[in-house]
């Protein structure tokens, strides 16, 4: 790593304090209010006109779901906790931890990350909600690179359990550690990738289907409420349950993953090459706009928002239920603090 020393993290997670929170848009918002209903201050900068304003109407409309998933037992968002810098800087010295949410442009990126290594003491962790950028691209301009890891969260931040924590090759091993505990005490489900990609895993996994529903758009398969609609009452169900790994198994009955590839294997290999990969014309972002109309069916997406994080905190409490009757209990144990 540059500069050869380790970073020196004088506080463990569950000592924690403060939240550096830069960036404050859906991701950054959300992730202030998952930090607030833990009892965390936030220390929160964005320059945009109207971000805290924004910023607070967000945390506000959050807590209600926080309250059912039973992340806080607080009736109100307490937004006294709340307080915006007026630099990246002043809150990367102001804060315990930095979490970063800017925009992925990575000329911006690089700036951003720049000022907050430059002011943030070496011994306060850097934490990158990247979903495209390798960690590694990201410390190069950082004089303290070993404190930087990807804290990958998923939309909406404060519902969605998964998180990506992913090192960069100067990442120091005890800060990837530091993450993954640190995201066990917000409730989250971190996984750690054991390497570095272009979009690191989930959202490999989620733009190949992606791909595939705007392909079969484009090319006349079926109807934007008809792809839709094949998720959402064919695979979704199944999916909040098990992935598609266990899915696969799952096909083959007794025989597992074997008996469904001596079956179907020669088939399988048909479906799964993807189709022709779809470029972003003029046209074709029309046709996906359109698209996005029709599945809205004329609803604001203030209204879908609404109802997808009721949706969601269903969804998740049922999920855990079942996680909790599963045959593989306890797998994911949880890390020393």
């Amino acid at each position: 790593m540059g500069m050869s020393e380790h970073p020196v993290i004088r506080k463990a997670p569950g000592e924690t304090r403060s939240v550096a929170v830069i960036g404050t848009g859906s991701v950054g918002a959300g992730w202030a209010a998952l930090f607030l209903a833990h009892g965390l201050e936030v220390v929160a900068f964005d320059p945009a006109p109207g971000a805290e304003k924004r910023a607070r109407e967000m945390v506000v409309e959050a807590w209600p779901s926080l309250r059912a998933l039973g992340r806080t037992d607080r009736e109100t968002a307490p937004l006294h906790s709340m307080r915006f810098a007026r630099s990246a800087a002043e809150a990367a010295q102001a804060a315990d931890v930095v979490q970063e949410n800017v925009s992925e442009r990575p000329a911006l990126k690089a700036a951003v990350l720049a000022e907050i290594d430059g002011a943030a003491g070496p011994e306060k962790i850097i934490l990158s909600s990247t979903g495209g950028m390798t960690p590694s691209e990201m410390q190069r301009n950082c004089r303290h690179p070993g404190r930087l890891v990807v804290m990958h969260p998923f939309n909406p931040a404060h519902l969605v359990p998964l998180v990506e924590v992913v090192g960069g090759e100067a990442t120091d091993g005890a800060v990837v550690d530091w993450a993954m505990a640190f995201a066990l005490r917000l409730g989250k489900h971190p996984i750690r990738l054991a390497g570095e990609a272009a979009g690191h895993l989930t959202n490999r996994l989620q733009f190949a289907l992606l791909r595939e529903a705007v392909a079969c758009l484009l090319q006349g398969v079926a109807s934007a409420s008809d792809i839709d609609a094949a998720v959402r009452h064919g695979l979704a169900p199944r999916w909040a349950l098990m992935g598609g790994l266990l899915t696969f198994h799952l096909a083959g009955g007794g025989g597992g993953t074997r008996a469904i590839l001596a079956h179907a294997g020669g088939a399988i290999e048909k479906w799964w090459e993807p189709g022709e990969t779809p470029v972003l014309t003029p046209e074709v972002i029309d046709r996906l706009s359109a698209a996005g109309d029709e599945v809205a069916r004329g609803h604001a997406a203030a209204d879908w928002i609404r109802w997808r994080d009721a949706g969601l905190v269903q969804v998740l409490q049922l999920q855990q239920a079942m996680e909790e009757t599963a045959p593989a209990v306890g797998e994911h144990k949880e890390i020393e603090t």
